[in-house]
């Protein structure tokens, strides 16, 4: 996770004259907690800039094409950079070679046959003139999202599938006891992403436009998670607050994690075009507001309604999960394991903590596309 925001740190510094080329990793050896979707961030952030240029995989030949494009962290930056010049090594133009398996994969995705066991992902690509747009898990035929208890029979399977690689116990123990929250998480934080964050803060259609889910199983030891995130305080006390544990001291944890890259929460909820006139704590407690029970960015007449999705999810999770959100120049999190959920007086009373050092002194980052939120569920309680 710090390589990205050094990544984040390069971007910066070129001259904005300058062409800035991306080039994919060969592999991500391990995907941890919110890796992906911060990974995905990055790529848009880059991607909406003036002076972004080309994207080279690392490719050589035909034989290698599919099995690079399967690996989950390539096939959205392929269909989300489709207008850039997509490049191998020697400079060639992989575009021909890569639309067909483009195709395969998201027909793979869809009816979750990809090798993948332990991680599910679904994308929507606002830009893309096929169905690519419009999950069959997520929406109706109308382009409608589905309503949440279609939502929670929809992605049954999903959660089936990467419950039952490891062992029909897990599913049946651990995991469909709570697919009512998943669906209730899922809904909510997708349901914002369709109202908000498809169009800029003018109303037009952004172009291009990625809005994802993704769900992951993790399983280590206790002892190994903390060693994992042994830079991350938060999340440090978090697996500290007596979670539950198998037999070998393992740990079930379920992420689901939901990114677009819209305007952002602040600069939707505030109707901004620019941040550059906000304190960063006047930035944090913007997003407190989108946190509080009756705020919203939704204009209509059930306007009050639609405020309630974020709220929900802290009251789904109270006394279970663990929340990050990055957005605009801010990355916090809200341990409820620790920092139980009480329905706050004012949008001031909500608790956040910085990401990087779990204090109420917050990091002032370089500024982020979009809007990514990350939970974590553990298993078992």
């Amino acid at each position: 996770m710090e390589y990205i925001e050094t990544l984040y740190d390069d971007l910066s510094v070129v001259n904005q004259k300058e062409k800035i080329d991306i080039k994919l990793p060969t592999k991500i050896i391990q995907l941890d907690f919110s890796l992906l979707v911060s990974f995905l961030q990055f790529i848009s952030t880059w991607l909406r800039k003036e002076n972004s240029g080309n994207l080279y995989l690392p490719l050589e030949n035909d034989d290698s094409y599919e099995s690079y494009l399967n690996q989950e962290f390539v096939y959205p930056v392929v269909v989300l950079c489709w207008e850039k010049s997509i490049l191998d090594d020697n400079n060639n133009n992989l575009k021909s070679s890569l639309k067909k398996l483009s195709q395969r994969y998201y027909n793979k995705m869809e009816y979750l046959e990809l090798k993948s066991h332990e991680s599910i992902p679904i994308y929507c690509f606002d830009h893309d003139l096929s169905k690519r747009g419009f999950s069959r898990f997520l929406y109706e035929l109308n382009k409608t999202v589905v309503s949440e208890d279609a939502l929670d029979f929809n992605l049954y399977p999903v959660f089936e599938k990467i419950g039952n690689h490891f062992n029909r116990e897990l599913f049946k123990k651990s995991i469909r006891p709570v697919i009512e929250d998943f669906a209730k998480i899922t809904h909510e934080l997708f349901l914002n992403t369709h109202e908000h964050a498809r169009t800029d803060v003018n109303g037009f259609n952004l172009y291009p436009n990625i809005r994802s889910v993704y769900f992951k199983f993790h399983k280590r030891t206790l002892k190994n998670y903390r060693r994992d995130y042994q830079n991350n305080k938060g999340l440090l006390e978090y697996f500290d607050s007596d979670l539950p544990l198998n037999d070998k001291s393992e740990l079930y944890l379920f992420e689901i994690s939901v990114f677009d890259s819209g305007p952002g929460l602040v600069k939707r909820f505030e109707r901004l075009n620019s941040l550059k006139n906000l304190k960063l704590d006047e930035e944090v407690e913007i997003i407190k507001k989108c946190l509080f029970k009756h705020n919203t960015s939704s204009v209509g007449i059930n306007k009050e309604n639609k405020g309630l999705g974020l709220n929900r999810v802290l009251e789904t999770i109270d006394n279970k999960g663990f929340l990050r959100i990055k957005t605009g120049r801010v990355d916090v999190f809200r341990d409820l394991r620790n920092k139980r959920h009480t329905d706050a007086k004012l949008p001031t009373d909500i608790l956040l903590f910085d990401w990087n050092n779990n204090s109420i002194e917050f990091t002032k980052h370089k500024e982020v596309e979009g809007t990514l939120i990350s939970i974590i569920y553990p298993l078992g309680l």
